[in-house]
């Protein structure tokens, strides 16, 4: 029943993108979203941003970073069946970055703070998609940030593990054949 309900979501946000525009599109990305669903919007986002004016794109900016470039599942969230693998998610986060973000950061019509928050944040997560997220948007060609701020975020973070410290294994056996 949860695969049907997700596919009948899937189904309503095609209807959207066939017959929605771009207020409509905008309005379903603020609401909170089954990653299949979110990947068909911003699909179609992508596809229509090169006719969208400078209003459109600094809203659709703003609507990224307050949903933390989906680099998270939502807290609360339960896990879907369309959720992808943690190196896809991050993938996917840092590609919304580049497309959606970096064009207003490097215009400066962007809220360079509140992104370089947001990245601190993704830095410093739990979960791996963000952390990794977080290093495919810095480590690379510049993030639209400006200098100072990103190589602040870079000289933060190196030195730090790229991912969470696994937890330890447990003390070793004594007695067993090998061992001291």
């Amino acid at each position: 029943m949860h695969k049907l309900a997700a596919a009948r979501s899937v189904d309503e946000a095609r209807e959207l993108v066939e017959r929605g525009g771009g207020r409509e599109l905008l309005d379903a990305l603020r609401r909170r979203q089954v990653y299949a669903v979110l990947t068909v919007l911003l699909a179609e986002v992508a596809r229509r941003l090169p006719s969208w004016d400078h209003g459109r794109r600094r809203e659709l900016c703003e609507i990224v970073i307050g949903g933390e470039l989906w680099a998270v599942r939502p807290p609360g969230a339960d896990a879907d069946p369309s959720d992808p693998p943690e190196e896809q998610r991050a993938a996917n986060s840092a590609e919304l970055h580049r497309w959606a973000v970096r064009p207003l950061l490097g215009g400066g019509d962007a809220p360079v703070g509140t992104v370089a928050e947001l990245l601190s944040r993704l830095r410093t997560g739990p979960e791996p998609s963000a952390r990794e997220t977080f290093w495919q948007i810095v480590d690379g060609e510049r993030p639209g940030l400006p200098d100072t701020v990103w190589l602040a975020l870079f000289k933060e973070a190196c030195g730090l593990p790229r991912s969470a410290p696994r937890p330890a294994a447990g003390p070793p056996e004594r007695g067993g054949r090998g061992r001291p």
